[in-house]
This record gives C-alpha cells, structure tokens and sequence, in this order.
C-alpha cells in the first residue's frame, strides 16, 4: 500500500487567515514586552549601565560566531546584520523600472520641503498669520479658511525635527505603495486620508476633550498610506534599527513583518489617543494618525488590494524557493495560490514552468504548458518579456506555440533587431498547422522579405516563388515579382 499522506493542520489550510494571526500575535508580545522593559529600565539602572556596556562586546561575539559556523568573512556578516540607517527600511530591493518610478511621493517630499523652507522659514513673511488661518481648524474657524485650512495643514510642519520624521516615513511607504497602486490613485489615497484624519483629529477633540484642536503635518496622510501599507504590502520584511552603541549611529538590523510593524504603531498611537481623552498632554496627534490609517485601510478594502497582496507574497515565495533550489513543493504551491488571484500572472507561469524542468527531462508535460501560457500571458502586458520567455522555452523545447503568437512574437524581435530569431518564428508560424490562412499568407511574405533584408537571397528568391505560387491573388503578389524582377 502506498504510504498515507499527511493530513494538513489548520494553519496550512489558511494559509492568509494564519499568516495574519501570527502577526497579531507578535504585535501584542512587543507592545507588552515593550511596557516591561520601560517599567523595569525605570528602576533598574544598574542593569542599564550593564546593557550599554557589555551589549556591544555581546552582539560582537555572536556575529564572529556565525561567520565561524557558517565560513563566511566576519565583514560580510557585520554587514547583513548591522546598519548605519537610522531609519526603517525595506530589507528587500524592489524592481525598478523607468516607467513606475513613485514620481508623486518625490514630488510630494518635494513640496513639503518646499513650503517649509520657502514659507514656513520665511522671514519677510507672517508665519503667525499662516499658521492661524492655513492649520486644521484655524484659530478663527469660518467658510472660506476652514476647507482651506484641510488641505493646506498637510502642508505644514512645526519644525524640522517635524518635517524631516514625516519625510522619512513618506519615503519609506510611500514608494513601495505607488508602486503597486499607480501614481494618481497614490495622490487621491494621500489626499483624501489626509483629510480624514483631520476631520478625525478635530471630531474627538471637540467630542471627548471639549475643545477644537488645531493640528498641522503630514502625519494623517502618511498614516493613511501606511493604512494601505498595511494591506497591499502585509507580507514585506522591514528593517528596524536598535541602537547598540548609544549615541553612535550603529544599529542592530532587527526584521519585522510589514504587518507587525503598522499593528505596533496603531496600538501605540491608540494608547497615546485614549490618554489625551484621559487627559494626558501630548504633542502628537494620535488621532490623526488613527483616522488616516483606519481610512486606508478600509480603501484599500473597498480597492481590493489584499487580492493583489497575496499574489505578490506567494509569487515571492515560489521564485525564491526556486532560485535557493530547496522547497520546491512549498513554491510550487505558492505560485498555484498566486495564479489563482491572477490567471494572467507570467511570472508565476514562467517561475512554475522552470521548476517544471529544472531537474528533469524536456519534452513535454507539465513544463511545456505553463511555458506556453506564460509566453501568452506576458504578451498582454511586456511583450519584451514574452519574447524572451519564448526564447528560453525554444531552446529546451525546439519548437513553437500556436500560429497567432508566433507572428506577434516575430513583429517584436524585428523591432528589437533579433532578426535571425524574428525570421524563425515567421517560418515556423509558415509551417504551423494552425495557422489562420490569413497569418500564413502575412507570415510568409514577411519570412522572404526579412531573409533578402539578411542578406539571404537564394532563401529569399525560394519563399518569394512559393508565395507567388500559393496567394497568386494577394495585394503583395506585386511586390514578391519585383523582388524576382518579373
């Protein structure tokens, strides 16, 4: 009997549903161990001293160890594990192409730099007055300078420590969320949560502390964009800094899911909230923050982005399973779940095609026809990709799609000067059964004239002759003769 197979628990059932529960679950551990660890620092400042001292010399030790165990250069793995940057960032590099470059985040820091050092710093004009009218809600609240005042306080930072914090951020998730939004809908996202937090921000004010608050900064925007952060790119790894060496910028690379990251600001920000309604004085305002980024989140929803999230993590998954060459099976699954949101991913076809024959024979199965839709797939939006997804599957397979590809395959390796390809394409498209009578007859004139254009005349003078032959009644028939000099 074969052997049984082992039944999947509930977490490989729901793999999203537990991906999520997990990180809820960190969440929780780092704001508790977070209030245990100011509570006990409050008290214990021996133990302060000792950290300082003797921490450095520790994670010293630890990082020799594991260039020992794992024969790599101690520099190499200082450098994995230990960074300058004293901010959060991405620890994966994205894919940058020219035409998704996050163009509305630049120019967003751009303006708000702008108005800062232009306006704000501005000794010629009267920042008091600006500050009055131009904050959400101004200081003489009415129909004019109210709506304004949304928009503009945005705009507007309290100092450079302000601006500066508020810019990183924005660089930050702001890059990685245009990206995978487009840029317009980047802006309205920003635009509009920055407006809910504001009206956020000034309906608790005036509801649970009795008085209109007057905020400025584009922390409420920014929160939005980390609301749909949130939900688009939950599966991202960042990169926490941990200051090791007091006040020298080094800093122990500590890596936290995307998730993990905004649950642990909500939480923060919503204890900081329910402390300012309790009567605490802060000179944040957290409930800016929490209307902007419950505002994105729920875009988000309504937008349908977790959709496009869990295609984008489980692409990932089974292109890094196949490039480590290790949990095929995993990958394999991952890029399944991945083709399931979207049918029309050619990464995901392409990624499983490759497993398909990596370690075996080709020749057909499985292999030869997530190749072939993946060469279909990537047509509809990179045709430079579709070309060459085409040629690695011809030179393991030595033979083509259907007929209607091959042509649009041969018309963009002609433009991208690859004509000894292009012209083997036409001819096998020529030959292709399937061919509509109308791509054959094309195909074939076609094949002749980018054979003369090669400089192979006697190839060329045979197609021309066989395309006379066969389409004696075509429109180009006059144009083969003049090639044959009838």
């Amino acid at each position: 009997m074969p052997p049984k197979e082992k039944d999947e628990g509930w977490f490989e059932r729901h793999t999203e549903l537990s991906f999520v529960i997990k990180a809820f679950a960190l969440i929780v551990f780092i704001i508790w161990f977070r209030g245990f660890i100011v509570r006990t620092m409050a008290y214990l400042w021996v133990f302060k001293v000792t950290l300082f001292l003797f921490l450095p010399f520790i994670i010293y030790s630890y990082l020799k160890y594991k260039a020992m165990i794992s024969r790599r250069s101690l520099f190499s793995v200082i450098k994995e594990h230990v960074t300058v940057m004293p901010f959060i960032y991405s620890a994966e590099k994205e894919k940058k192409r020219k035409d998704d470059l996050p163009l509305t985040t630049y120019g967003l820091i751009t303006l708000n730099i702008l108005v800062f050092f232009l306006v704000e710093m501005n000794p010629a004009l009267d920042v008091e007055a600006i500050m009055e009218n131009l904050a959400f809600l101004p200081k003489h609240p009415n129909l004019w300078n109210a709506p304004l005042g949304a928009f503009t306080a945005m705009f507007l930072h309290g100092g450079q420590a302000h601006l500066w914090g508020n810019m990183v951020f924005l660089w930050v998730v702001g890059t990685l969320v245009e990206r995978r939004i487009g840029s317009l809908r980047f802006l309205w996202v920003y635009i509009t949560t920055g407006l809910i937090a504001g009206v956020a921000f000034v309906f608790v004010h005036y509801v649970f502390i009795g008085e209109l608050g007057r905020g400025i900064g584009a922390s409420g925007a920014i929160a939005g964009i980390m609301g749909v952060f949130a939900v688009r790119c939950y599966f991202k790894t960042m990169i926490v800094p941990v200051p090791i060496l007091g006040f020298l910028p080094v800093s122990l690379k500590v890596r936290v899911n995307s998730l993990t990251l905004m649950g642990v600001f909500f939480l923060l920000d919503l204890s900081g909230g329910i402390g300012q309604i309790a009567g605490a004085v802060a000179g944040i305002a957290h409930w800016a923050h929490l209307g902007g980024m419950t505002g994105g989140m729920i875009i988000a929803g309504f937008l349908g982005l977790a959709k496009g999230a869990v295609e984008e993590r489980h692409l990932d998954i089974g292109v890094k399973a196949l490039d480590s060459n290790m949990g095929y099976g995993e990958g394999g699954e991952s890029l399944k779940i991945a083709l399931k949101q979207n049918p029309d991913n050619f990464e995901a076809l392409l990624a499983l095609a490759r497993m398909k024959t990596k370690f075996t024979a080709v020749g057909g199965g499985e292999g030869d026809v997530y190749y072939g839709q993946a060469v279909r797939a990537a047509l509809k939006t990179s045709p430079s990709a579709s070309a060459a997804i085409f040629k690695e599957y011809y030179k393991k397979y030595l033979k083509a799609v259907d007929a209607a590809t091959m042509y649009r395959l041969a018309g963009i390796l002609y433009r991208e000067k690859d004509l000894e390809f292009a012209s083997r394409c036409l001819e096998m498209c020529v030959d292709a059964k399937d061919a509509a009578p109308d791509v054959k007859e094309r195909a074939l004139f076609q094949h002749a004239a980018m054979l003369d254009e090669m400089g192979h005349k006697d190839a060329a003078t045979g197609y021309y002759e066989r395309f006379v032959r066969d389409y004696p009644n075509s429109v180009a028939v006059a144009k083969a003769k003049a090639r044959l000099g009838r």
